[in-house]
């Protein structure tokens, strides 16, 4: 698969931590319209072209080990792959965190979030599937269009990182259906891949 695209890359020094949120015991998506589908997503998909963005490295802490991963924000309501070092060794957890946490300046990148800073999950994979397990429903406050591509930055994020390939989402242990990119709807507990959202992906 191939998963070059355009990307801005940063080295930044980030320390997570799980902060507490209200719990909301009920978490629904609504399947998008076509017509709220923007940029035609639902036409045959193409090949998307190639940039390259050269990096720019900047440890601020000798002796420090670093791991490049890949993030996923929104820029015009598409996503824009971000790469970012982050202190090794790397997980999912730590993944997630980092998407979480953003980035130091995203003005400097021209993207947003959808993703709340409070919003935790517990990240747990099995057999090369990530299991997403929301702390609250807190993303049932997005428009349709806006479930859409927040799902699609997680489910980007994690299928970038290895030994992912596919996600599911649950809400406090209670698996729940979510928005695939071209607006259908995947049912509780079926997994999404990096391919039901790379048309969403900015070329």
């Amino acid at each position: 698969m191939n998963r070059s695209i355009a990307a801005a890359m940063l080295t930044m020094t980030m320390g997570f931590g799980a902060s507490a949120c209200s719990v909301n015991s009920s978490s629904e998506f609504i399947e998008i319209d076509q017509s709220e589908i923007p940029f035609d997503l639902s036409a045959p998909e193409t090949t998307a072209t190639t940039t390259t963005v050269p990096m720019a490295t900047q440890t601020t802490v000798p002796g420090t080990i670093y791991e490049l991963i890949d993030l996923y924000f929104i820029k015009n309501n598409q996503l824009l792959q971000v790469q970012l070092e982050i202190g090794a060794p790397t997980n999912p957890q730590t993944v997630f965190a980092a998407l979480i946490a953003g980035l130091s300046d995203p003005a400097q990148f021209k993207v947003t979030t959808l993703l709340p800073a409070n919003l935790t999950a517990i990240i747990d994979v099995q057999g090369g599937v990530a299991n997403v397990n929301l702390q609250s429903g807190i993303l049932d406050s997005l428009s349709p269009s806006q479930q859409r591509l927040a799902i699609a930055q997680i489910s980007l994020t994690l299928t970038s990182q290895p030994g992912i390939g596919q996600v599911t989402f649950s809400v406090n242990g209670k698996s729940i259906g979510v928005p695939r990119g071209k607006g259908d709807i995947a049912a509780a507990g079926i997994p999404v891949a990096f391919d039901d959202y790379k048309m969403l992906i900015t070329k």
